[in-house]
């Protein structure tokens, strides 16, 4: 069972995006997926479920509760989500960094019945993000491609080191994803700038600008299901392939990362796909 955290301290970064998207595509390829909402706006929860007549929530990581017990299923085959509760925000505002200790208890407990466990986390270094990296074992940076949003990767990573240091000697590098990118200059510039800091860390894969993807919000479906020959959706099947081939390394790989190309027609994306095949 893979631990998958997708953290950014920004909002509009692409977060829940990238955590709904992913774990859509996991689950196509025939991975068994189950998605933990840890943001207590609940987005993602809302983008998959119907939860009028279901009551379960994310309350196990404040109490003993089995929180795999809580996962519902969704429309897509495979994959299933544990629902966010806006009471997370006061069990963190009493509990401080005892919540985080609960976030990392409720993961241990999941048995192996999922071959992915991606936790969509808050925006913010909170005390719930800290527990979701103290619990897995990979990490996912989405990083906007504009210039205000590149500090707030530097910023995880640090506390990722920290958290490596002390409480979680297990957690991988992270995989640092450029998303909301567009055809402008400044885009490729921030990119570039992602690669010249990062290097090996930054994913091959980029995630385009796409309207589709808060249409596909909107349907309550996600991208595979709405548009699946869109643009974005390929993008997130080139980052899921990329995601089942990267072993979890301290040291740099001994093949380097190309580095980044822009991405834009679905020629250039199958041309990718079919030299990563060979």
């Amino acid at each position: 069972m893979r631990t998958i955290a997708v953290v950014n301290r920004k909002g509009g970064s692409g977060k829940t995006t990238t955590a709904v998207s992913l774990a859509a595509v996991l689950a196509e390829r025939g991975f068994r997926t189950l998605l933990i909402d840890l943001d207590p706006q609940g987005s993602a929860s809302a983008w998959l479920a119907d939860f009028r007549h279901d009551r379960r929530r994310i309350d196990a990581f404040v109490d003993t509760l089995d929180v795999g017990a809580m996962a519902v299923k969704t429309k897509t085959p495979g994959l299933e989500v544990v629902r966010a509760s806006a009471s997370l925000l006061t069990a963190e505002r009493d509990l401080k960094g005892d919540i985080s200790l609960g976030v990392l208890r409720a993961v241990q407990r999941l048995r192996a019945d999922w071959a992915f466990v991606i936790i969509d986390c808050p925006p913010s270094m909170s005390y719930l993000s800290v527990g979701a990296l103290m619990a897995v074992r990979e990490v996912i940076i989405p990083v906007e491609a504009h210039s205000i949003a590149v500090p707030g990767a530097a910023a995880i990573v640090s506390e990722m080191r920290r958290i490596q240091s002390t409480f979680n000697p297990g957690l991988g590098n992270p995989l640092i994803v450029a998303c909301r990118v567009n055809r402008t200059r400044h885009a490729r510039q921030v990119v570039d700038d992602l690669d010249r800091t990062y290097g090996w860390l930054l994913a091959r894969a980029t995630i385009r600008e796409s309207i589709r993807m808060a249409e596909a919000e909107a349907a309550r479906l996600p991208i595979t299901a709405y548009a699946p020959e869109s643009g974005a959706c390929l993008d997130y099947r080139l980052l899921a392939d990329e995601l089942l081939q990267r072993e979890v390394r301290r040291e740099p790989a001994a093949r380097p990362v190309p580095r980044w190309r822009r991405l834009f027609t679905r020629s250039t994306h199958v041309a990718a796909a079919k030299r990563r095949a060979v």
